[in-house]
């Protein structure tokens, strides 16, 4: 069947339940399993490995693609539970992430008061962190002078108390760009998303979506906010109400 709505979705926050009630999560799970015509994909800036070990035993419907690594890597879905990273995409951007300037730097090029996330590997992104002595956006700015200094070309997106440096232009939304160009004909996506990682994947959606106790709000120029569907309930209650708002709208399949 042909796929007549891409539905990407952030995990925490967004799709995973903040409370012990799975009734809303189930709900949508069913809606979805009803939906052959519907392409699920969930974009997280947590690794594969992470997602699949915290919501293992919760998620009861797996999407057919991953968005991992806050962009940086995708995976699909293949036969007995297996997924498998896109080659093309991994080598798209590991073109685009040059890390020989750190290298060259040798330890200690971090700024004050930021440190590696502990326990996180990534193959094509730095997952920093900011010390509570610090605030962000001077710890965010500082990060990306000192990259510029050492000649290192990449993004740094802050989201709470982290930041992620990427290879300049990769994000979610690049991600989601490019799983669109192996659909024929290319669906309507709709995108789920509640915090600062998601705004690239929120700017590319026909139709997004920001769940009601996101931290984002009009200051975040760079989302399309007269397009935004804002959910008046939160994690899946708010992602089901927003597919069926929008689909007795005829603009979700």
């Amino acid at each position: 069947m042909e796929t007549t709505l891409h539905l990407i979705s952030d995990l925490d926050g967004t799709w995973i339940p903040a409370g012990p009630d799975r009734r809303p999560l189930r709900k949508l799970e069913a809606y979805i399993a009803s939906r052959p015509d519907l392409t699920l994909t969930f974009a997280t800036g947590r690794s594969l490995r992470s997602a699949l070990r915290s919501f293992g035993q919760l998620l009861r419907v797996w999407p057919r693609n991953f968005i991992v690594d806050v962009g940086t890597a995708i995976f699909h879905a293949r036969a007995g539970g297996a997924w498998v990273e896109n080659g093309d995409y991994a080598a798209w951007v590991g073109s685009r992430w040059d890390t020989r300037p750190l290298a060259e730097a040798g330890p200690g090029w971090l700024p004050a008061g930021i440190r590696p996330q502990p326990g996180i590997a990534a193959v094509r992104r730095l997952a920093l962190e900011v010390e509570s002595w610090r605030d962000v956006p001077g710890a965010q700015a500082e990060l990306r002078e000192r990259l510029g200094r050492l000649g290192m070309i990449a993004d740094v997106l802050a989201t709470g108390r982290c930041l992620d440096v990427l290879p300049q232009g990769i994000n979610k939304g690049a991600a989601a760009a490019f799983l669109q160009g192996r659909f024929q004909p290319s669906p309507p996506v709709m995108a789920c998303g509640d915090s600062e990682n998601d705004i690239a994947l929120l700017g590319m959606a026909d139709l997004p979506v920001v769940m009601v106790d996101s931290r984002l709000d009009h200051r975040n120029r760079d989302l399309p906010w007269e397009r935004i569907h804002r959910t008046r309930f939160p994690g899946p209650r708010g992602i089901l109400e927003a597919l069926l708002t929008l689909r007795c709208q005829g603009v979700a399949g």
